[in-house]
């Protein structure tokens, strides 16, 4: 009788213990899941935020590059024969000085709508550190649950 005990004990333990081991992984998978979902509305929430702070900059910078598109060639050809005027040089000259100058100003106002740009968007920045941590968070719980 005795030995029968001890037989259903150790029969038993077996049983609780995938139990609570099945508990253990269902506890996880339902924080993992509850992580998920809060990483996703917080990644909605910081869309959001990054389309209404990126409309205004977004608009500016398409502007320019039309305004500049449309304006470029007239002005930097009235630049060129200005030039070949003004100073007797060569027209290839005077077309080359004009498109350098095109090309700069064209480059420093699209650096500088990329950065507003970069700017608005770095709103997403929360998001992205909050999935390092939970990713994180789920690596230590199965590194820590793997040697235990």
């Amino acid at each position: 009788m005795d030995d029968q005990t001890k037989i259903d004990e150790r029969n038993c333990a077996p049983e609780n213990a995938s139990r609570g081991f099945a508990r253990g992984v269902g506890d996880f998978t339902h924080d993992v899941l509850t992580l998920a979902e809060l990483q996703a509305q917080l990644l909605a929430a910081d869309m959001l935020e990054c389309r209404q702070r990126v409309v205004l900059p977004a608009l500016l910078l398409l502007c320019g590059l039309a305004v500049s598109l449309a304006c470029f060639p007239v002005g930097l050809t009235a630049l060129a024969l200005y030039l070949v005027k003004a100073y007797k040089m060569s027209n290839a000259a005077g077309f080359l000085i004009a498109f350098i100058v095109g090309a700069v100003l064209g480059g420093l106002l699209s650096f500088w709508g990329g950065l507003r740009v970069r700017k608005s968007l770095a709103v997403l920045q929360r998001s992205q550190h909050e999935l390092i941590r939970n990713l994180r968070w789920i690596r230590k719980v199965v590194d820590h649950s793997r040697t235990s």
